[in-house]
C-alpha cells in the first residue's frame, strides 16, 4: 500500500499538498465589476445627450397672451437709403465730367494750412522734468516730496524725474543730507 492509498484510506487524515495548495478564488465577482464599469461608461456617454434633448422638450411654450414682444435688433422692416454695391451713380441731371463725386480726406487748399499748424505744433516746448524735494533720511530710505505727495525710495529706486537714486551723503553742514541721482544731479535736503 502507498503512502497515497493509506492516507486516503484513513477518513481523519488530511494531505499536506492540498492543505498547502491556494484555494482557487471566484472569478465571478470580477465579471460583475467589469459589467458594472461598461455601463457606468455607456450611460456617462449618453447622459448629455439625452439631457440636451430632454432640455429641448422641456422648454415652456409661450403662452398666447396677445402681447406682442418687439425686437429691438429685427431689421426686417429697415429701409435702405442707398445702395451702390460698388458702383458710383450720379444723382445729379448736371453733374460734370470734370467733377469727381468720390469723397477724399484732403483737399489740396487745406494741406498748406495743416503743414502751418504741424510746424506751429513742433515749436511747443516740452515740459519739464518733474520736481521734487529731499524731506528726510531715516536709515537708508529717503522721503521725498512731490506734486502726488510723500514717497519713501531707497538706493536703486527709480525717481520721479526718470532717473534712479544712487547714493545718499551727508552734506557739508552737520546734520546735512544730500542725494544723488543716475543723471548726476546732487539734490541737498529742504528743511
Amino acid at each position: 500500500m502507498t503512502k497515497q492509498q493509506a492516507n486516503a484510506a484513513k477518513p481523519g487524515s488530511v494531505d499536506i499538498e492540498t492543505a498547502l495548495a491556494p484555494k482557487q478564488r471566484d472569478k465571478r465577482f470580477d465579471g460583475y465589476l467589469k459589467t458594472a464599469g461598461f455601463g457606468l461608461a455607456v450611460v456617462s456617454f449618453v447622459l448629455p445627450f439625452v439631457m440636451y434633448y430632454d432640455i429641448l422638450d422641456a422648454r415652456p411654450k409661450p403662452e398666447a397672451s396677445g402681447i406682442q414682444v418687439r425686437d429691438p435688433l429685427n431689421r426686417a422692416n429697415q429701409k435702405v437709403v442707398r445702395e451702390t454695391r460698388g458702383k458710383i451713380a450720379s444723382t445729379s441731371p448736371n453733374s460734370s465730367e470734370e467733377l469727381d463725386p468720390m469723397t477724399t480726406a484732403t483737399t489740396s487748399e487745406l494741406t498748406a494750412d495743416r503743414f502751418a499748424k504741424m510746424e506751429d505744433a513742433s515749436k511747443q516746448p516740452f515740459p519739464g522734468k518733474p520736481q521734487f524735494l529731499v524731506r528726510e533720511v531715516v536709515g537708508g530710505l529717503v522721503m521725498i516730496e512731490d506734486e502726488t505727495g510723500y514717497w519713501f525710495v531707497e538706493k536703486g529706486s527709480p525717481l520721479p524725474d526718470g532717473s534712479t537714486l544712487v547714493a545718499i551723503q551727508r552734506g557739508a553742514a552737520p546734520g546735512s543730507w544730500n542725494i544723488k541721482t543716475s543723471d548726476g544731479t546732487v539734490i541737498d535736503r529742504t528743511f
